[in-house]
């Protein structure tokens, strides 16, 4: 896996978090931040460090982000049953939060200025803790319910609704959108055929 493809359709850091373990023909799912390298590769694609930022995650690091993806994939599970989530959750959360000291720094852009998210502490927290600042965000909204996991039959991959009707069912009108379109106009035309 040299050239993950890392799709960022989720509208919040967290779903997209989500996604680095999309579907695969088979059935089983990837998992597209599997060494510390692509994990450094997929921050950077996210925008949360930039390129030339020192963010060097060891295998423990490592472990320690795939074990909170998965605690999250809980997090997910419950929001999409209506569940509540568990105090085991929300303390692994919180730990998360308390870990990330984020500091800003005011940067010139070629058009007018931006607030930059500067890290102050390890890097690997700071990623984790941006992570979860974005879960907790998604709670705090009152809008948990707007996470949807993708209509396309073997497509796992979630994404928070932004729609104003609340009624957006792929992860992406590119991929699985217009594959679902492409396989209704196929199956009206066999119809029209079938008729004729």
């Amino acid at each position: 896996m040299d050239a993950p493809d890392f799709r960022f359709f989720g509208n919040a850091l967290w779903v997209d978090f989500l996604n680095t373990e999309p579907a695969l023909p088979d059935g089983g799912v990837s998992n597209l931040i599997d060494r510390p390298e692509a994990l450094v590769r997929w921050a950077r694609a996210a925008g949360e460090f930039g390129l030339f930022d020192p963010f060097e995650p060891n295998e423990r690091k490592m472990e320690e982000a795939l074990q909170f993806r998965s605690v999250l994939r809980e997090a997910a599970k419950s929001l999409l049953e209506g569940a509540a989530l568990s105090k085991d959750i929300v303390a692994v959360v919180n730990e998360k939060l308390a870990c990330s000291p984020v500091t800003s720094l005011l940067v010139e852009k070629e058009v007018g200025w931006d607030l930059t998210p500067r890290f102050m502490a390890d890097k690997a927290n700071a990623l984790l803790g941006a992570i979860a600042a974005d879960f907790a965000r998604t709670l705090v909204s009152g809008r948990p319910d707007r996470l949807r996991r993708c209509e396309h039959p073997g497509c796992v991959m979630l994404f928070i609704d932004t729609s104003k009707n609340g009624r957006r069912r792929w992860c992406s009108m590119e991929t699985c959108g217009n594959r679902e379109k492409a396989a209704g106009h196929r199956a009206r035309a066999r119809r029209i055929s079938a008729g004729a």
